[in-house]
Formats: C-alpha cells, structure tokens, sequence
C-alpha cells in the first residue's frame, strides 16, 4: 500500500461523516454554525481511525513502513486538534469587534456545563495527549507510564467524544450516521482491545526462553533465545520484535528491539540490546530460563522486495543490530552482489560484532569502514562523524543501482538521507525506521 492511499482512505472515511450529515434535510453547513458542526463530525471520525494508526498492526504498517504510518499518526492528530478547536470557536464567532466580550463569556459558561461536559472532557484529552506525544522524552515518568496514559487518555477521548456526539449532534440522531459511529468506534475499541488485552493472552500461548546473555560492549548485551512452546515466529532480516521480559506477558511492558540474527537461524533468535533505563538497565540480571514474550515481526527495514544491483548499509551505534542480522542472511543466501558497509561507534570498544564482520569479508564481496568519535592512537579506521564525501567515496556501485539501508540515532540517518539523495540515490532506495519523532 502507498502512503498516498492511506491518506486518500483516511480522508474518504472523515468525508463520509459530513456526507452522510449532509443527506439530512435538516442540514446547513452553508451556516457558520453548520459548518463548524460538519469540522466536528470529520475530526471525530478521523480521532477514532488513529486507534488503527499506531503502528502497532503489522499488515498495515508493513506495508505503508513504520516511518511513515507514525509519522502519519501524529500529524494526522494535530491536525485533528484543530479541526476540533475551530469546532468549538466557530460557534461563538463574534458578529463584530463589540460581540467579543459576550461571546467568549457564553463560550466559558457553555464549556463547563453539563450539556458539553462530555465534549470539554474529549477535547482536553486530545490536547493532554498531542502535548504529551511531543514532550514524551522530557517528562518525568516512566515510559510505560506514558503509555498506559495514551491508552487511558485515547479511551476517554472515544467514550467522551462518542457520548457528546450523541447527545449534542443533531445528525448523529439519523440511523445512518449512527450506524456509521457505532461501526468506527467498534473498530476503535477492538484494536485497542486486540492490542492490549487479546494479544498477549494470544502471546502467552508461544514464550520464548532465555539460552544465554552477554555483555559485548560498554552497556550492549545480547540476548540468544530459543521457543519454549508454541510456533517459533518468522521474519526477514532486519525486522523488530515487540519484546516483553516479564512473566506473565503484562501489557505496556514490551519494548520494539531489532533482531540481530538471520532467518537462518531460526527457531533460535538473537538481540542486541543497549542499556537505556527503565527494563533495559537490568538485563545484566536476566537468567537463562527466563521466559521471554515476542511480538513480531514488524518494520521494514529489510531487503524484501527491493531490488538493486549493490547493498550500502550504514550504522551508527546500536544500529548494527538489524544490519548485522542482514549481513548473515546474505552471508547464508551466499548473494554475489557488491556490499559497502560504514559502521561508526563512540571508541573501538563499541564496535560490537567487528571481527565477525571482519570475517563476512571472506563469504561476502563486502568492504568495511569502521569509523570512531575517539580514535586511540593507532587507529587507523574513520574518524567522527560520516560526512557526504564519505557516503560518495564508499557507494558500491552506481547511486541509482543502490540499496542503501541506515540504522543509527535519528539525526544521523536524516542527515545520511540527505546525502544519498545528493549522490543521487534514488528516494526508493533509501530505508531507514525511527522509532523517535519530537
């Protein structure tokens, strides 16, 4: 699916709120005050369409890319707060300059009374939840207390927001139009439904156990697993998993980890981890025999279905774990093509996997630079940060015959977009995920 599609799909679905309002022979959008009920009647529809836009159901985000789907998902809710302020503001529009006092006075009375109470309570829900989204890695709490917030907040904005629809809208009293909410906020509720209640019960029928962790740099570990019951999961190289390390699988708990094997080695599945608080920080602890949960497998940073007569991976940091399990996979479908790997870190120490990637070089047609922040004295690899004439001088073949794939914080790979698309890589060929936004 292109993301044109998704947009034109989403946008129809707002449309056919006001459409169905506007059959009624009672309608006036031409009025300020019809129109500013039809701006409410889209931004409910398109409020309750982001309980499926949150990147979380893997037959819609893979095939519009996680990038994209939650990049979509934000957008798509701050546009949704306008809509909904301008819902409000447009029916105490005043006349004239002398209407301004009056007007905003009947606005305060009317927000607060019980007649609007519901909508007051959505409204203020949306802006908790788009001023929360934007500010997530500046606040104070914990990350699964963010999210259990998110989901409270989004559950209050569809009871709220579908009880003041209800008992205020005057359209929504039409059986058509009523149908058409009742079957939005079904599929609302239900994937909200799925995701956090359904699916980890389903999740808890196939566990994985711990075989062995390790320490392969300062704050990296790996994490080697093997299924415990059920099926073993399936996935392309460079995919993630929604990893849960408690048992039973509790909801909010998980946390989206690239896999850093191959599909060759499946039932067994490897992670590469850096310490970044919260569950992270004690994986030292974790014992073999550990029962582990997956939820996989999502994303598409992966050379499925994409063709090109070169590969240029480039990672920074803790990006090589999706790119090293690439780099197996080709290594055991045994591909002929021309591979250029940049691979940057903080200190030679951080380089994790870099003498097994030494060795890919004598199974892969691959060339290597390991670049760091702090060279020792005989370094005699990159040092600082990639910049364009790097990406130039390792391109493996011809800019547009490339596929180049890049995994790292995200100032680096926006930066590293940049500079394929100035080296002339088509914007196709260049794949990144960002799992951070604001």
């Amino acid at each position: 699916m292109r993301p044109i599609t998704l947009i034109i799909l989403y946008l129809l679905l707002a449309a056919a709120a006001v459409a169905l309002a506007l059959i009624q022979p009672e309608s006036d959008f031409a009025s300020l005050r019809g129109f500013a009920g039809g701006l409410g009647l889209a931004a409910f529809a398109m409020l309750l369409m982001q309980f499926i836009s949150s990147g979380r159901f893997e037959r819609l985000s893979g095939k519009v890319g996680i990038n994209r789907m939650m990049r979509f998902h934000q957008l798509a809710t701050r546009l949704v707060v306008l809509l909904v302020v301008f819902h409000v503001l447009l029916f105490f529009w005043p006349g004239s300059v002398s209407d301004i006092p009056m007007k905003v006075n009947m606005l305060t009375k009317m927000m607060v009374s019980n007649h609007l109470l519901s909508g007051t309570i959505a409204l203020a829900a949306v802006a908790f939840m788009v001023v929360a989204g934007i500010w997530r890695h500046k606040l104070p709490v914990r990350y699964e207390v963010w999210r259990a917030s998110h989901i409270l907040g989004a559950l209050v904005i569809a009871i709220a927001g579908a009880h003041h629809v209800f008992s205020v809208g005057s359209y929504s009293r039409d059986n058509l139009l009523s149908a058409f909410w009742w079957a939005l906020l079904l599929v609302a509720l239900g994937a909200l439904g799925y995701t956090y209640l359904l699916k980890p019960w389903l999740l808890a029928r196939g566990a994985y156990r711990v075989e062995s962790v390790r320490e392969l740099g300062e704050r990296i570990w790996e994490v080697v697993m093997q299924p415990a019951r059920g099926r073993a999961i399936t996935f392309d190289a460079g995919q993630f998993a929604w990893v849960n390390f408690r048992d039973p699988a509790i909801p909010l708990l998980d946390n989206p980890f690239s896999i850093s094997s191959s599909p060759a080695e499946l039932p067994q599945v490897r992670f590469l981890i850096k310490e970044r608080g919260d569950t992270t920080a004690r994986l030292g602890e974790l014992l073999p025999g550990a029962i582990v949960y997956l939820d996989a497998p999502h994303g598409n940073f992966t050379l499925a279905g994409r063709h090109g007569e070169a590969i240029y991976l480039i990672a920074g940091g803790i990006g090589i774990a999706p790119v090293i399990g690439i780099l197996r996979d080709l290594a055991a479908k045994q591909d002929k093509r021309p591979i250029s790997l940049i691979y940057g870190a903080r200190n030679p120490r951080q380089l994790t996997y870099a003498d097994e990637i030494r060795q890919l070089q004598n199974v892969l047609d691959l060339k290597v630079l390991f670049s760091v922040d702090e060279p020792p004295p005989d370094w005699s690899g990159g040092v600082g940060e990639v910049d364009a004439p790097t990406i130039r001088r390792h391109l493996p073949a011809k800019a547009n015959q490339c596929i180049c794939l890049a995994c790292g914080p995200t100032p680096m790979m926006l930066a590293i977009e940049q500079h394929l698309l100035a080296a002339g890589v088509p914007p196709p060929n260049i794949v990144y995920e960002r799992f951070e936004y604001d």
